[in-house]
């Protein structure tokens, strides 16, 4: 490996969007000395909500919105051209055209595949028989040639390692890597004033819960929990994010007549001062593949309750001691949890004080000097 120059490191995802992607990327870039690497990040969409968060000394490269056969050829023009020391991919669909965009060019470049959630379940859940049958066969048989050819492999839990074992034997090239989460732009984000007014009146308590509005997050089973919940006292629930399933929420929370103590309130550049301010915050997941958001409530004091979904809640709560699991898809469960630690205040904060102490392991510097491992790892190859 040559330590003259700069090592070139390319972080690929097909749509970088939003103040979240942007602050990731950001603990990326900031915890990678610049005087040994030069970080740049490609997208096929880098979408205008991405590119107003980012300092500009980041580089972004925006392949263009294409298909799968126009990505295919734009990453081999891209290898050729630009020639990184290391590319980092992530999502099956995307490594393996990664994977055979760097052999077809023919460059040096070291590809790093990155997994993010549980694989059997993303495609078992995939939307149409066409998405589902590519999911469940034709994905799988291609993982199955191209990932053993992969200088590393990194998942974000055990539990999304052990789903990509289930499809292809490559235990020697797979590392564990939680997601770079907790930062000091996190704990200042969450000290600036909230104006809504549920957040200034000190009334019901709020539970408060984060993430895209799709079927993954089964927030129709929040709602249902949340209307037990206030059968037995007053409370009110914010969601933030946006997605597909916005109207058919407004509708269940209507249904259940919870609408008035319901507010969604849309994706927000800063949720962190959202987040501290709620008395407890849930996670209703059928599935993670880590669960940053639980990381991120924790590091900010906030009691949590997740579903023991597969893959990443279980590994970083301790049921009872830094935060609380209920089962999937189980409401009444996760009113009564709701319910126990609403009214017992020493419980919050005993499960605050560990839960905060449990966020100290998710460190996005410790978790960059983890990946800089695997980057000089495979350099030496």
């Amino acid at each position: 490996m040559n330590t003259d120059k700069k090592i070139k490191i390319a972080y690929f995802i097909p749509i970088w969007r939003g103040a979240a992607m942007a602050r990731w990327a950001q603990n990326i870039a900031g915890n990678l000395d610049s005087k040994i690497y030069e970080v740049s990040f490609v997208g096929l969409k880098i979408e205008e909500s991405f590119k107003e968060e980012i300092p500009k000394y980041m580089r972004v490269i925006n392949l263009g919105n294409l298909h799968i056969p126009g990505i295919f050829l734009k990453l081999i023009a891209y290898f050729r051209k630009n020639r990184p020391d290391v590319f980092v991919s992530a999502f099956p669909h995307i490594n393996t055209i990664s994977m055979m965009a760097k052999i077809i060019s023919g460059v040096k470049t070291k590809v790093i595949l990155t997994e993010h959630n549980h694989f059997s379940l993303l495609a078992a859940n995939a939307r149409g028989i066409c998405r589902r049958f590519f999911g469940l066969h034709i994905l799988p048989y291609a993982m199955r040639i191209l990932y053993p050819l992969a200088d590393a492999i990194i998942c974000v839990s055990h539990g999304v390692a052990e789903s990509i074992l289930d499809v292809v034997n490559v235990k020697n090239k797979i590392t564990v890597i939680y997601n770079p989460v907790v930062s000091e732009e996190v704990i200042a984000l969450s000290q600036k004033p909230v104006r809504h007014p549920w957040f200034l009146d000190q009334g019901a308590p709020i539970i408060l819960s984060a993430g895209r509005l799709v079927t993954q997050k089964d927030y129709p089973t929040l709602l249902s929990a949340f209307a037990l919940v206030v059968q037995e006292l007053p409370a009110r629930l914010v969601i933030l994010g946006e997605g597909p399933e916005q109207k058919e929420l407004e509708k269940i929370a209507h249904a259940l007549g919870v609408h008035q103590h319901v507010a969604f309130l849309g994706l927000q550049k800063n949720p962190f001062n959202y987040m501290k301010m709620a008395s407890v915050f849930v996670l209703s997941s059928l599935h993670e593949g880590f669960g940053n958001v639980i990381v991120e409530a924790m590091a900010l004091g906030v009691p949590v309750i997740s579903t023991d979904c597969k893959s990443g809640p279980s590994e970083i709560i301790e049921n009872d001691k830094n935060g609380m699991l209920v089962p999937v898809r189980n409401s009444s469960a996760l009113a009564d949890t709701i319910l126990k630690l609403l009214e017992d205040p020493p419980l919050r904060q005993r499960l605050s004080l560990a839960g905060m102490q449990r966020s100290r392991d998710f460190l996005a510097k410790a978790s960059m000097k983890q990946y800089e491992k695997v980057f000089l790892k495979v350099l030496e190859k």
